[in-house]
Parts: C-alpha cells; sequence; structure tokens
C-alpha cells in the first residue's frame, strides 16, 4: 500500500468536492492548507507530498446515514469506504462529523482485524455516541487488552456540545489515541493543526521526521519508554516513544488545554434516550 495517502469522509449536508473546497465549518479547505505540499519533496530528506482523495457519500442529503436510532445506511456507508481504503491503497482516513463517526467506526473494525489495514484515522468533530452494533464495537475495542488500536488523532472543541462524546470516542482507542484541543467548534481545525500535532500522520506512519510548508525537515526525539495504565473504566494514554517536544503539550491529570495534543482518559457510557 502507499505509505502516504489518506481518504477524506465529509460530514451530513455536503459532497466530496464542496468538502475538500469550501472555507466554511463544514469543509476542510483550512484544514487541507496545513498539509505540507513542497516542490522539494521526496528530495533532501524532505517527505513525499501527502497524495488524498474525498469519497463522496452519493445520498440525496448528503449523509452518511439516515438520522435516528436505526442508523439506517450505515452499514453500507461502511463498506464503501473499506473497498475505496483497498481500492486507492490508503494508510489512513480523515472525516468530519457525520464522516468522523464513520471513520473512528472503520478504524476501530480495522484494529480488530475485521476491516482493511489502517495506520491512522483523525476524527473532527464527530457527533454523539451510535447505539447497537457500533456501540458494541467501540466496546469491544475498548476492553480489549490483546489489540492494538489504530493510531487517532480527535480533534475536539469545549465551543461542541458533542466534545464530551468525543473524549469517550478517543478513549476506546487508548493507548494509540490524541486529542487537538481548537477553538472551533465542531469545524475541522485550521491549518497550523499539521505542526500543532507535529505531523501527526507522518508519526503515525513511523516517519522519523516530518516538516512544515517551508524550511528543512525536523526530527523526532523520543523517550524509550512506554507506560499503559488501564482499569475497567478508563484507559491513560503514554505512547511508546513519547514525543519529547516542548512545544507540544500533555497532560495526565485535570483540564485540558485548548491547544495542543493531551493525552487521552476517559470511559465509554451507553447513550441516552
Amino acid at each position: 500500500a502507499s505509505r502516504r495517502r489518506f481518504l477524506l469522509i465529509h460530514g451530513a449536508g455536503t459532497s466530496a468536492g464542496a468538502f475538500m473546497n469550501s472555507p466554511t465549518a463544514s469543509g476542510a479547505k483550512k484544514f487541507l492548507s496545513g498539509v505540507p505540499c513542497r516542490t522539494d519533496a521526496g528530495g533532501g530528506g524532505i517527505p513525499a507530498n501527502w497524495q488524498y482523495t474525498a469519497l463522496d457519500a452519493a445520498s440525496d442529503d448528503g449523509g452518511w446515514w439516515k438520522v435516528g436510532d436505526e442508523l439506517v445506511g450505515l452499514e453500507a456507508s461502511i463498506s464503501r469506504i473499506e473497498n475505496a481504503i483497498e481500492m486507492q491503497q490508503a494508510v489512513g482516513v480523515i472525516g468530519h462529523e457525520q464522516g468522523a463517526l464513520v471513520a473512528a467506526l472503520v478504524a476501530a473494525r480495522s484494529s480488530l482485524g475485521e476491516g482493511p489495514p489502517l495506520q491512522f484515522a483523525v476524527i473532527c468533530g464527530a457527533p454523539a455516541l451510535p447505539t447497537g452494533v457500533y456501540l458494541d464495537l467501540l466496546q469491544r475495542l475498548r476492553d480489549s487488552t490483546a489489540v492494538v488500536p489504530v493510531a487517532t488523532l480527535h480533534c475536539l472543541s469545549k465551543a461542541d456540545p458533542a466534545s464530551a462524546a468525543g473524549e469517550e470516542l478517543a478513549a476506546c482507542f487508548a493507548p494509540a489515541a490524541e486529542i487537538l484541543w481548537h477553538e472551533g467548534g465542531n469545524s475541522m481545525p485550521g491549518r497550523s493543526w499539521y505542526e500543532e500535532t507535529r505531523g501527526f500522520p507522518d508519526r503515525a506512519i513511523g516517519e522519523n521526521r516530518y516538516v512544515t510548508q517551508l524550511g528543512p525537515p525536523k526530527y523526532y526525539k523520543y523517550q524509550e519508554t512506554s507506560s499503559r495504565r488501564k482499569n475497567a473504566t478508563t484507559k491513560e494514554v503514554m505512547s511508546t516513544g513519547e514525543l519529547l517536544d516542548a512545544c507540544v503539550h500533555e497532560t495526565m491529570a485535570g483540564e485540558p488545554q485548548q491547544h495542543g495534543r493531551v493525552l487521552c482518559t476517559g470511559q465509554l457510557s451507553t447513550p441516552r434516550g
């Protein structure tokens, strides 16, 4: 599979083309502008540019499922996305709103060996946790002691009423989950996300460096220790080779900072209603 290709999954009420090109809250244009696109890529220690495409829901309302308790259409959407991952040889998925929840479910299936292999997922503004078999899927991933989850970056905002559910979703992917707090509500984070997370996609696929739009490569410094603490209700994340970079903010207790990468702790509760 291509080491540098990811698939974009748009939110409800839009389309693949609009998602990639819109600078509004429902679009990914500002987010994608943070992904380096360099003319010197592939030489002088500069990684090749990331390649990406967006998949369209191809539904009348632009949704990946019909809103309601039954989540009608979600199973078919997951199948379409997994087929696209295999056809395009993508190593990651990036989703927004409805697309974020679908991306999380695809990553959970991959983690459990029930879907195509993935190396990362970026989950931005996912809505409330799912119900039924999809909640069961996340609980199986959360409770497993033998599975190494797909690396995930959860982009959350305290201005989004669904952020608490987003933290619960992130906890299912511990210890491979990271949270990026931003101030954009339910929208995707702006272009600074790539540098704030120190090239999360590059770290997720095992690169030893990342770049921004300008300047030389920046190499990761790693601490040769790992820690994983877990009980029946909580997973705390400290990934192997914890990134030692003063510009990346991590915390094990207290209120998460509004910016930066933080460790994920939380528990999954059954949705009400």
